[in-house]
């Protein structure tokens, strides 16, 4: 699924075919109008993990971690990433470039385990970082909850020397979040919230 189809789950309907607890929690915050049209506008956070490496060798592996704590539940609606190296070609009029099609090919591995109300395997084993929207739609089409006190297992590698001027170079991935009431999510029974969801008409019958 593109970036641009996640955006369409903005109807609880969508929402309750992929994760039913979700719809119910939605529901339940009052984060639904009378048409069933999610209310988005209000409640977002940015939660961003960095890697950064301060050495120019080949095949570091850095430990990422996340600059925000996670103080209450959040879904996860949206998931982008960039490189970043402040003090290569500084002064350079095409440093804005090189930089862009640096990020497209950074030449970064990286693996993210998101433990929560359960464990998002977004990618367990190295990745290319480009492929990482993709591999978050792939396990997480309606996105994720992160739960009040979830944890990354996160490691990313620089596959190739960096230059002086690389030196520090920066890998961020920003999860785009909208706030949900703590510590409901985990107390959904699914199959209670199918059923409530099929008599307030969210889901087809059985």
């Amino acid at each position: 699924m593109t970036p641009e189809n996640r955006q369409r789950f903005t109807h609880l309907g969508e929402v309750a075919v992929a994760d039913p607890v979700l719809a119910m929690t939605l529901l339940g915050a009052g984060r639904v109008n009378d048409a069933g049209y999610l209310d988005l506008r209000s409640g977002w956070e940015v939660l961003n993990l960095v890697a950064r490496w301060e050495t120019l060798t080949a095949d570091q592996q850095i430990e990422a971690k996340t600059l925000e704590q996670i103080c209450n539940d959040l879904w996860v609606r949206d998931l982008k990433y960039t490189v970043r190296r402040p003090l290569f070609q500084v002064g350079s009029p095409w440093k804005g470039e090189w930089d862009y099609y640096n990020s497209l090919n950074p030449n970064i591995d990286f693996t993210l385990i998101i433990k929560s109300y359960i464990d998002y395997a977004i990618s367990p084993d190295p990745t290319p970082l480009e492929n990482i929207v993709t591999s978050f739609d792939c396990v997480c089409p309606a996105g994720l909850v992160l739960r009040n006190g979830a944890t990354f297992d996160s490691f990313f590698t620089n596959l190739r020397a960096l230059q002086a001027d690389e030196n520090p170079t920066e890998a961020v991935v920003t999860f785009h979040c909208l706030r949900l009431p703590s510590n409901v999510y985990g107390n959904i029974s699914i199959n209670k919230a199918v059923e409530e969801l099929r008599n307030r008409g969210y889901l087809p019958p059985a």
